[in-house]
C-alpha cells in the first residue's frame, strides 16, 4: 500500500483537518488507537502522514499507516496545553506506536502519601496508576539502582520516624516501630501533627535533592534545644545529622557552588534499543544516575524514542525535583514549550540546553558512557544460545574446560543447592548461567517431597536431580553442558545416582564443597583445588552462591508462611477472608490462643457462636 492510496473515508477526514494547534489520535478497522501525536498546525503534521515521501523518510510510517482506518484530533489552545494532553493520553491508552514508558514498572519509585494524615514514605512501581488514588501524594525516582534507594530510606526512616504501617497493628499500643524509634507513634495519637507535618517536609526536600536546607534546618532546632538546656534533645538531632552528612558525603561533588541544579541526559541505542542516563546534580553534587531503557519497536527511531522519553517524564515529575538546568545530549523538537511549561510549575525559569563544549558538555559525555554501559549490559541479556561469543567470555569458558577437564564447553550451566532447618521445610533451586552470566529467567524452584522430618540432604538431592532431567528428556530438551552440585562427595554420588537411574551417563557434573571450595569429579577419588585467584573459580563459585542465595530466600518465606498460618489454617469454619481478619486483628497464633471469649467475637464477621467453636478447637 503507498501512501497516496487513500481511502475516500480518509480524504473526507483529512479535509477536514482544522490548521489550530492539538493532538490527534489514529484509529484502526477496530477504533482501537494505535498513535497519539501533538502539532502546533493539526491540518500540516496529520496530513504529512500520507505523503510518500514522510513514508520513505521514517520506515516506521510504512509499517503504522496502513493499519490506520480513521482518526480523531483534539483542539487545544497552544502547544503547552498539546504537550500536555499528549503526555496524559499516551499514559492513559498506550498506544502500540507509541514509544511509552512501559518500562517504568520495573523500577521503583519513592512516594510520600500526601492524601493521608500522617503521610507515609512507601516504594511503588506504577507511578501513573498510584497517582489517579492519591493525586496529592510527591514521587520521586524510577531508581534502578535498588541498593542504594533502600539504604536512602533505611537511614531516612531512622532520622525522620515516619509512619510505616498503612494500619495499625495493635488497638490500644504503637508496635515495635515505635519502641525501636523508627515511628513516632501517630496511630496512638502519641505526635501532633504540626511536628509531624515538618518532618514530613524536611523528607521531601532531602529526596528532592535540597539535602543542605534540611541539614541547616536541623542545626538550627538543635542550637535552639542547646540554648535552652535541653541536651537530650539537641543530642538526638546531632545523631540525626552525622547520619545525614555520612550519607551526603558519599554523593560526588561536582560544582563549587551550591546552587547548582541540574538534570544531564545523554542516550544510547542500536537498532533495538535505546538506553537513557538520567543523571541528577542538586545543590552540585550528584546524588543520583539512572538509566531506563525501552524499546525501539516497530521501526521506531531513536530520535522519536528520546522525544517521547523526554516529553513524559518531565510532564509528569513533581514540581519538587524539578531542576533549573535540563542539560540535552541532542534536540527535541518543543523544547522551549517545554522550559515554559515547568517554568510555570516551578517557582524558578527553567532553561533546556544543548551543551557543545565546556564543563556542561561533559557531563553530558559522562551520562553518555553510562547510557553505553547499560546498552552493552541490556544487550548481553538477549544474546540467543548460538550467539558468538565474546573474546572475554570465550576465554573465561575455555579456562573453566581445562582446568577441570570438561567434555565440553560449558555454555549452560544449572547448579542445585538444598535449604532447610532439621529437615523442615525442606527445598532445593536451581540457577542457571549461560555464557558465564545469570540467567534468571530459566530459574527453578523444588519442594522436596521424599524427605520431610530429617534432615537427608543426600535423598534430597537424588530427588531434585531426578525430577529436573526427567522433566527435560520427556519434553525432549536439551541437557546443560555442566551440573554443578553445591556439596561435597555423598551430595555429588546422590545426584549421580539419580542420573544414572534415567540412563544419563556422559554428562560433565561436578560437586562443589564450601570448606576448602574442593571440586569432586565423578571419576576421580580425589577432590582438585584451583587457584583461588581462578577466574574458573569465580563463576563455579558464582553459581554456587547464587544458588544458595535462592534457595534460602525461598526457604525462609516458606518457613515465615507456615509458622504464621499453620495453626489459623486448622481451625474449623475458617475461610481465607475470616482468616485474614483474624491474622489482622490478633497478629500471632499466639495471641489468638491467649484471646477470650469476647476477644474473638470482635472481629468483623465473626459471632458468638462461631467464636465458642473456635475456642474448643484451641483447647
Amino acid at each position: 500500500m503507498k501512501a497516496s492510496a487513500v481511502s475516500e473515508e480518509l480524504k473526507k477526514l483529512l479535509a477536514g483537518v482544522p490548521q489550530s494547534p492539538g493532538v490527534y489520535l489514529f484509529k484502526d478497522a477496530q477504533a482501537e488507537i494505535i498513535y497519539i501525536g501533538k502539532a502546533v498546525s493539526l491540518r500540516q503534521r496529520v496530513r504529512s502522514y500520507f505523503n510518500d515521501n514522510a513514508w520513505r523518510e521514517r520506515p516506521k510510517l510504512a509499517v503504522m499507516m496502513p493499519k490506520v482506518g480513521s482518526f480523531d484530533f483534539i483542539i487545544t489552545n497552544g502547544e503547552k496545553e498539546a504537550l500536555l494532553l499528549e503526555a496524559n493520553l499516551v499514559r492513559q491508552h498506550m498506544p502500540r506506536y507509541n514509544v511509552a514508558l512501559k518500562d517504568d514498572k520495573r523500577y521503583p519509585w519513592l512516594a510520600i502519601t500526601y492524601d493521608t494524615p500522617f503521610p507515609r514514605l512507601i516504594m511503588i512501581r506504577d507511578p501513573s496508576a498510584f497517582r489517579k488514588d492519591n493525586p496529592k501524594a510527591k514521587i520521586f525516582g524510577p531508581y534502578v539502582a535498588t541498593g542504594l534507594m533502600w539504604e536512602t530510606v533505611r537511614v531516612l526512616r531512622k532520622v525522620f520516624p515516619m509512619r510505616q504501617r498503612k494500619t495499625p497493628l495493635f488497638k490500644d499500643r504503637p508496635c515495635m516501630n515505635f519502641h525501636l524509634g523508627l515511628c513516632l507513634g501517630p496511630c496512638q495519637n502519641l505526635v501532633d501533627a504540626a511536628p509531624y507535618d515538618k518532618m514530613v517536609k524536611q523528607v521531601e526536600l532531602f529526596l528532592a535533592g535540597r539535602q543542605s536546607e534540611v541539614i541547616a534546618q536541623l542545626k538550627t532546632e538543635m542550637a535552639e534545644h542547646s540554648k535552652q538546656l535541653n541536651y537530650e534533645q539537641a543530642a538526638k538531632i546531632r545523631d540525626k545529622l552525622s547520619a545525614l552528612n555520612t550519607m551526603v558525603e558519599q554523593q560526588h561533588v561536582f560544582f563549587a557552588s551550591q546552587k547548582v541544579s541540574e538534570d544531564v541526559l545523554a542516550c544510547a541505542h542500536n537498532n533495538k534499543l535505546i538506553a537513557i542516563c538520567l543523571m541528577k546534580i542538586r545543590e552540585g553534587k550528584l546524588i543520583s544516575s539512572e538509566v531506563i531503557t525501552l524499546p525501539l519497536t516497530d521501526k521506531t527511531s531513536a530520535n522519536e524514542a528520546w522525544q517521547s522519553f523526554i516529553d513524559q517524564y518531565y510532564t509528569n515529575c513533581d514540581e519538587v525535583t524539578i531542576a533549573k538546568e535540563i542539560l540535552l545530549e541532542r534536540n527535541i523538537d518543543d523544547k522551549q514549550v517545554l522550559a515554559e511549561y515547568l517554568s510555570e510549575r516551578s517557582s524558578f525559569a527553567v532553561h533546556l540546553l544543548v551543551p557543545q563544549r565546556g564543563e556542561k558538555q561533559r557531563l553530558i559525555e559522562m551520562a553518555k558512557k553510562n547510557a553505553e554501559a547499560a546498552l552493552e549490559k541490556e544487550i548481553q541479556k538477549y544474546i540467543p544460545e548460538n550467539a558468538e561469543l565474546d573474546s572475554r567470555e570465550l576465554n573465561l569458558l575455555e579456562e573453566l574446560k581445562t582446568e577441570i577437564s570438561l567434555k565440553k564447553l560449558p555454555r549452560r550451566i544449572e547448579c542445585f543447592d538444598i535449604s532447610n532447618i532439621q529437615g523442615t521445610d525442606n527445598v532445593a533451586s536451581m540457577v542457571v548461567f549461560e555464557n558465564g552470566r545469570p540467567k534468571k529467567s530459566d530459574y527453578r524452584l523444588f519442594k522436596i517431597r521424599s524427605v520431610e522430618g530429617k534432615a537427608d540432604d543426600f535423598a534430597s538431592m537424588k530427588e531434585v536431580v531426578n525430577r529436573r532431567y526427567w522433566r527435560l528428556l520427556k519434553e525432549q530438551k536439551q541437557l546443560p553442558d555442566l551440573i554443578i552440585i553445591d556439596g561435597g562427595r555423598g551430595q555429588l554420588n546422590a545426584a549421580l545416582e539419580a542420573l544414572k537411574e534415567l540412563e544419563i551417563f556422559e554428562q560433565d557434573i561436578i560437586g562443589l564443597a564450601k570448606k576448602q571450595e574442593e571440586i569432586y569429579l565423578a571419576d576421580k577419588s580425589k577432590p582438585i583445588l584451583l587457584s583461588r585467584r581462578s577466574q574458573a573459580l569465580h563463576l563455579l563459585q558464582h553459581a554456587r552462591n547464587e544458588a544458595h542465595r535462592f534457595a534460602i530466600t525461598f526457604h525462609r518465606k516458606k518457613r515465615a508462611k507456615r509458622v504464621l498460618l499453620s495453626g489459623f489454617d486448622n481451625l474449623p469454619g475458617i475461610g481465607p477472608a475470616r482468616r485474614k481478619s483474624l491474622i489482622k486483628h490478633f497478629g500471632t497464633f499466639e495471641k489468638l490462643k491467649a484471646g477470650s471469649l469476647e476477644d474473638l467475637a470482635a472481629v468483623p464477621g465473626f459471632s458468638k457462636v462461631l467464636a465458642q467453636k473456635i475456642l474448643i478447637a484451641l483447647k
